[in-house]
């Protein structure tokens, strides 16, 4: 019994590491993409708060999207399934982003899991979106950014 809890674990960290990881990348290339564009249109770091906030509302809008189920049937059928009957292939997404994040520490010292213990691209996103609102938040409350004074 020790081991199998122990598996778990490791396969929860695994995990983990992955979905963390993809989150914390996608936050950072949406806090720097706003300082930039704030800076290119004349703003200031206001502006940036800003981009970040209205970014964060639409990525979760958009992940909340992809992770609505499209049927009923979407809800009754197993997940590690497609609707053809063939199991997710072991190559999930591969997009160049996604191949970045794998690169990353502490993503690249740990093996990636299975495609049906993974954190779905929208479940990352969904956490992208939560991390990019708490870095807005963080902007206002801890620095001050925005605030009357």
């Amino acid at each position: 019994m020790r081991g199998a809890s122990g598996d778990r674990v490791r396969v929860v960290a695994r995990v983990a590491a992955d979905a963390v990881t993809y989150a914390l990348a996608t936050t950072v290339c949406a806090i720097v993409a706003a300082i930039v564009v704030a800076i290119a249109t004349g703003g200031t770091l206001v502006r940036a708060n800003y981009l970040l906030f209205f970014a964060g509302w639409l990525l979760m809008a958009y992940a909340t999207i992809r992770l609505w189920p499209r049927s009923p049937a979407d809800l009754e059928t197993d997940p590690n399934q497609r609707r053809d009957g063939e199991s997710i292939p072991e190559a999930a997404d591969r997009t160049r982003f996604q191949r970045f994040v794998r690169r990353l520490p502490p993503r690249r010292w740990v093996r990636t899991p299975r495609p049906r213990r993974r954190l779905t691209t929208a479940g990352k996103l969904f956490l992208s979106a939560v991390l990019i609102l708490l870095a807005s938040l963080l902007l206002e409350v801890v620095f001050g950014v925005g605030s009357a004074g």
